[in-house]
């Protein structure tokens, strides 16, 4: 299997996790001269967040350095467009820390309500003070959530409990998930000026960054505490300290940095209102060997068939109820391909019956990725595939119909070239993937392995000549399809094989058959 290379650590049952999936996995931490000099050898890359993924070091993985794996959620320290240009998938595992940073979070409101870590300091050092530490409660304030995904909703129900009232700002938040969870929707303008306790739960993006400064600061009230345990560079960090200074909000506790480790000099160093904890959002023994996990099983899934889970540089969401036809349009792109005599101009998917329903334009990429592999040198995954169809010209469409006979729907792949159109067309079976329909042919097959394709004027002893011809080669027949639509007219023959048929025996059939077309075939 893949040759895997942990560069940051991982929890044992991560690392167990990848070598019951077969692959050879070397778990050792590494300078970026050695990575720069090894990681060429890998087909995997899973960091946290020490191993800084440079572009120079995704270029020195090409062409065999497949994926990197964020064992926990931020992939700051990856390159993501060099990563995306030359194909390589980064994956994180989104879904292992969410306690973790909840309580945290939620650690971290008690904390700056009350002034825990001053109070300890203090008293620590023998000074028994009780009036320098008056806190506030937090039974009927309102917490002001930016950001309502898992980690924020998880904020949410805990706060709830404690007597608070909940507003978010998040654009993606409907009025009936709002209203389930007993949370009033707002805009950050809105939320600002009306919270007392302020939680940040968003990523870092360029539309984020900074987003919390000196004018936002302004709007808060001056009793406000502001909390971030998401990311570093949300909340600008010269502005957070001179507005803690001045006095526009009361306090604030940070788990995570624009920098880090955070510079000696911060200006968030010496505050007596700002609480620092460094990065320990995801710092528990649960959440380590969750992500871990979670990381080990996306690399299985993905080296044993493909599937893509939580990768960060790929826009494809499949519902989970179509998941199994994602191969199928893989398959059905690969083999349509493979029968053109003319180059691809452009594909078209095509849903039927109940899988009509979903969402298809990411069966339409997966179709695009089957075909592309088999007539492109370069490398063709989930990543590159988009912008390997824009340089060569090659259009992609999706089109949905309701009309359908096959269980569960119908998924036809229709390829366009300057002098015609070929279709191929399938559907799922108790899971496996049937082919229904070639060109105009009927016909009821299950796809895999190497095809041999013939379409050619019926007539006796046919099947004689190339079954002689290929039992002579020792390639051996494990099933034949034959399709007619006009009695004794034109025939079309699929023969499935255990081996790929050499040239010279393609040839020999060829001319001893005489086919129409004919085609070689192989999934």
């Amino acid at each position: 299997m893949a040759k895997i290379l942990v560069a940051d650590g991982m929890a044992p049952e991560g690392l167990e996790i990848l070598k019951q999936g077969g692959h050879t996995v070397d778990n050792r931490k590494l300078g970026v001269d050695e990575l720069m000099r090894i990681i060429g050898e890998y087909d995997g890359l899973v960091i946290r967040s020490a191993t800084q993924v440079t572009e120079k070091v995704i270029r020195a993985g090409a062409p065999n350095l497949k994926v990197v794996g964020r064992a926990g959620v931020g992939v700051d320290n990856v390159d993501l467009p060099s990563a995306t240009v030359t194909g390589v998938i980064v994956m994180n595992a989104p879904m292992g820390n969410i306690v973790s940073a909840a309580e945290h979070t939620i650690g971290m409101v008690f904390a700056v309500a009350r002034m825990i870590p001053q109070a300890h300091a203090k008293l620590a050092k023998g000074d028994w003070d009780k009036k320098s530490f008056t806190g506030i409660e937090l039974d009927g304030k309102t917490l002001g959530i930016i950001g309502l995904g898992k980690i924020g909703k998880h904020v949410a129900l805990v706060l709830q409990a404690a007597g608070m009232n909940v507003i978010a700002s998040d654009p993606f938040l409907s009025p009936e998930v709002a209203k389930e969870l007993r949370i009033e929707s707002v805009t950050l303008d809105q939320l600002l000026p009306r919270a007392d306790i302020i939680t940040v739960h968003t990523p870092l993006t360029e539309q984020t960054r900074n987003m919390i400064n000196a004018a936002r600061f302004k709007q808060m009230k001056k009793s406000a505490r502001i909390v971030n345990v998401a990311r570093g560079g949300i909340i600008d960090e010269a502005d957070l300290a001179e507005a803690l200074k001045s006095g526009t909000i009361a306090g604030a506790a940070l788990d995570v940095f624009a920098e880090e480790p955070l510079p000696a000099s911060s200006p968030l160093f010496g505050l007596p209102n700002m609480i620092l904890t460094p990065h320990l959002g995801a710092s528990t023994e649960e959440a380590q060997v969750k992500v871990s996990v979670d990381i080990a099983n996306q690399f299985n899934a993905y080296f044993a068939s493909g599937k893509i889970i939580n990768a960060v540089n790929v826009q494809l969401r499949v519902d989970p109820a179509i998941d199994g036809y994602l191969y199928a349009a893989e398959a059905l792109g690969a083999a349509v391909v493979q029968t053109l005599d003319e180059p691809l101009m452009g594909l078209e998917v095509i849903a039927r019956g109940d899988l009509a329903r979903y969402d298809t334009k990411p069966l339409a990429t997966a179709a695009l990725k089957g075909a592309l592999a088999k007539i492109s040198a370069q490398v063709v995954n989930f990543v590159t595939v988009s912008q390997i169809a824009k340089d060569r010209g090659i259009t992609i469409t999706s089109s949905s119909s309701e009309q359908g006979s096959a269980e569960g729907g119908e998924l036809t792949v229709k390829a366009t070239t300057a002098n015609g159109m070929h279709l191929i067309g399938g559907g799922l079976v108790h899971g496996q993937l049937r082919v229904l329909r070639y060109n105009e042919w009927p016909i009821d097959l299950p796809i895999g392995g190497h095809l041999l394709v013939m379409e050619y004027p019926d007539r006796p002893g046919m099947v004689g000549k190339y079954g002689s011809i290929l039992g002579a080669n020792n390639i051996n027949i494990a099933r034949m399809e034959v399709s007619r639509i006009d009695g004794r007219g034109d025939a079309l023959v699929i023969l499935t094989l255990d081996d790929p048929i050499p040239v010279t025996v393609f040839d020999e059939l060829v001319s001893l058959v005489k086919p129409n077309k004919a085609y070689k075939v192989s999934l």
